[in-house]
């Protein structure tokens, strides 16, 4: 008599508990019984209304959990950068204090510590933050009055110190651990089953986890590529929240400190003749006074001590036709604002640097899809800024790119671009195009086929503008030896970028002492480069740009 086989459940129950122990809602999602076809909004508000700062940390394992398999079993899902940053909502609680509890605040990064916030309390504002701001209409207001009830302190201060793109190691390393979990478990199931005697019973449960092994190794894959993003999107709706106007702050003024406190301008007495039934005269702005007669050469006048203004009697004061108009006062600017505006500039300028230079990395070892792949995100942080109509500018653009270069190691170039980096390389120096801004404009054709090179080719923008910026940027940052290297053609040729933009920069530096000596080169017809005499030099330094 054959004996009857154990049902499936039965076997899978008993393989669960002796391998995993509990985690019975992960089950149910591995084989089927649950899936999270909720809509992103629906997600986030659950996780708002339940946000409990003290407690978040233990519901925040399963809630990434939960999101790494929503995103696995969804890959249409991955293409939405805010799944991401779900995702990096519910790690960053976890991952933080870990990284700080294993290597120190030197370990965790430059975002261990922000406005003097760590561990599982700065994990769960961070959390907060990105929650609230997977709402694309977020405003200031809302994110400080949520903050405020487990932040202590300035608020706005702690937020304009976060930076979210410094997390991305950490966040990167937090999935990898708990998809290698992940994945243990359904290997360790699997093993189990494929042993089992009654295999045939159970063929179906052993593919469906063969099918999540390979679903988790693609999400890590996308992870690689989507966490970056998804942080810089971050980093830029942090930023535009906080350009929005402030809610109003307590401020507390410590005794013995001096703030400037700016009297205000009594108007001068004036007497005005009133004729019944004549208009007063508009006033008009006074013509500038005559400049006083210069002192006699070599002899030093005392300065008068100041005097406390006299009080003139009503019949001093000469009578007038019309009132002299009173100047109005001047309009300071929003400092505040503006901080907040550099703040996300700055951030996102240091975001493409790192990009540029991984791709670099990544050039260098041969990986040229990786190197695409980073040139592609930088450009991605740069694409809304690019101008649209014609009195747009490319001052935006232009911010955010740091073209610095080494000291001895700026070289410029017309004509041979490939000529000019090969000898920047043999020096240990840089153009402008393979500086950590320059190599993210660089060929890219967003650019050169989108907007017209200047006005012979059409309307405005120019793309030429944003060359003229950049290179005149790059210009006034190069130090000590400077060169060039141009093609025989280029040298005298007045509508380039050198003699019109980078030249005149170099030239008042060379007179401040700021460039040391300035080498210029010609290519020669093997290829080779030809120094330049210093009367060449003198001579082309003499001509003047046509194309300003």
């Amino acid at each position: 008599m054959t004996r009857p086989s154990p049902p499936k459940d039965s076997i899978l129950d008993d393989a669960w508990d002796g391998i995993v122990g509990g985690m019975d809602w992960l089950k149910s999602v591995l084989f089927g019984e649950f899936a999270d076809h909720r809509p992103l909004s629906a997600v986030v508000a659950d996780m708002l209304i339940s946000f409990v700062p003290g407690v978040v940390i233990v519901t925040s394992a399963r809630d990434a959990t939960a999101v790494i398999l929503r995103l696995a079993s969804h890959p249409e899902k991955r293409e939405e950068l805010m799944e991401w940053v779900l995702l990096s909502a519910c790690l960053i609680v976890v991952a933080l204090p870990l990284a700080l509890a294993a290597g120190g605040a030197a370990a965790a990064g430059a975002g261990a510590i922000v406005g003097g916030i760590a561990g599982s309390e700065l994990g769960a504002a961070l959390r907060a933050i990105m929650l609230m701001l997977i709402k694309e209409a977020t405003k200031l207001v809302e994110l400080v009055q949520f903050l405020q009830k487990f932040v202590h302190g300035d608020v706005l201060k702690f937020l304009r110190a976060v930076k979210f793109a410094t997390y991305e190691k950490t966040l990167v390393q937090a999935i990898g651990k708990f998809i290698g979990k992940l994945v243990s478990i359904v290997r360790s199931l699997r093993t189990h089953l494929e042993s089992f005697r009654y295999f045939d019973s159970v063929k179906t449960t052993i593919a469906t986890l063969a099918a999540w092994e390979k679903k988790f190794y693609a999400l890590q894959h996308d992870a690689l590529k989507q966490m970056p993003l998804a942080l810089a999107e971050l980093d830029a709706r942090l930023g535009k929240v906080l350009a929005q106007t402030a809610p109003k702050e307590a401020h507390t003024v410590s005794a013995g400190v001096k703030v400037e406190n700016k009297a205000a301008t009594v108007p001068v007495k004036q007497r005005v003749r009133d004729t019944p039934g004549k208009v007063l005269p508009k006033p008009m702005p006074k013509a500038p006074t005559s400049a006083a007669k210069p002192a006699v050469a070599g002899v030093a006048k005392p300065k008068p001590k100041p005097k406390a203004a006299p009080v003139a009697a009503a019949d001093d004061v000469p009578l007038k036709d019309s009132p002299d108009p009173v100047k109005p006062p001047d309009d300071g600017a929003n400092t505040k604002k503006q901080a907040v505006v550099d703040a996300a500039v700055a951030a996102d300028r240091e975001r493409i640097t790192k990009l540029s230079n991984e791709a670099q990395e990544a050039q260098k070892r041969g990986d040229r899809v990786l190197a695409a792949a980073k040139i592609e995100e930088g450009r991605k942080i740069l694409r809304p800024h690019l101008p649209s109509g014609p009195g747009d500018s490319w001052d935006e653009v232009i911010k955010r790119l740091d073209v610095g270069s080494p000291k001895d190691g700026a070289v410029f170039w017309s004509g041979d671009p490939l000529a000019a980096q090969k000898y920047a390389e043999s020096i240990n120096g840089v153009t402008l195009e393979t500086t950590s801004g320059g190599r993210i404009i660089d060929g890219w054709e967003e650019v050169n086929k989108g907007y017209t090179w200047d006005a012979r080719y059409g309307d405005p923008p120019y793309a030429r503008d944003l060359w003229k910026g950049v290179s005149e940027q790059y210009a006034e940052g190069v130090t000590g030896n400077v060169s060039t290297v141009q093609s025989i053609e280029k040298l005298s040729d007045t509508n380039t970028l050198w003699h019109n933009v980078e030249k005149p920069v170099i030239q008042f530096k060379m007179i401040s002492g700021e460039v040391k000596d300035l080498s210029m080169y010609k290519i020669g017809g093997a290829g080779d480069l030809i120094r330049l005499s210093d009367v060449e030099v003198n001579d082309l330094l003499r001509l003047e740009g046509t194309v300003p």
